[in-house]
């Protein structure tokens, strides 16, 4: 099985801490006997990386797509990848998503938000698996960003729009509050 590990980066820049859970990410896919099919897209706008992304997943015959923001990490020495499938597994679900601090450590990347447990919501994408198989009828993009009526704010994320999408298309969406992850500067435990 491939597994795409993919990192959409801004300015090719990736935080120490989520370069090294990408690269322990590999190292379980591949001792998981999958292989392991690296990306890194620096791409204008943060829903068209994701896009190419998904793209360049489906491309190489990726059954599974890990997605890491290139500011985030699980603090697990071993990374996140085990953790992501079990549970992806376990609850029968097309995407997994671990809740992240945003970056200004004022509220979660999830709703709704329930430390320390895994559960059916939304998720923002900082550190996501999904099974491209199942979500392969998916009308695309996937990911589309939602102004507001005005233009000036973001009504809808691009990361929770997809959620959304894959829900109410059927598909089951997991958030993973149990796992410990970080973002840049901030940080989120499980507990």
């Amino acid at each position: 099985m491939i597994i795409s590990l993919a990192v959409p980066a801004y300015r090719q820049v990736m935080n120490a801490q989520t370069a090294y859970a990408w690269a322990q990410d590999m190292a379980t896919a591949l001792e998981l006997g999958w292989r392991p099919a690296l990306q890194w897209v620096d791409a204008t706008g943060i829903a068209r990386a994701r896009n190419v992304i998904v793209q360049q997943a489906m491309n190489v015959g990726a059954r599974l797509l890990l997605t890491c923001d290139s500011d985030t990490f699980p603090t697990n020495p071993h990374g996140g990848l085990t953790r992501m499938w079990e549970t992806m597994q376990k609850h029968d679900a097309a995407v997994v998503g671990a809740a992240v601090v945003t970056r200004n450590g004022t509220r979660m990347n999830c709703e709704p938000a329930r430390p320390g447990e895994t559960y059916e919501g939304e998720v923002g994408t900082g550190y996501m698996l999904i099974d491209l198989f199942k979500l392969r009828d998916l009308p695309r993009p996937w990911f589309v960003q939602t102004d507001s009526a005005d233009g000036l704010t973001v009504a809808v994320g691009e990361d929770i729009g997809f959620c959304r999408a894959a829900k109410a298309a059927g598909h089951r969406v997991v958030v993973d509050f149990s796992m410990s992850m970080g973002h840049a500067d901030q940080h989120v435990s499980s507990t």
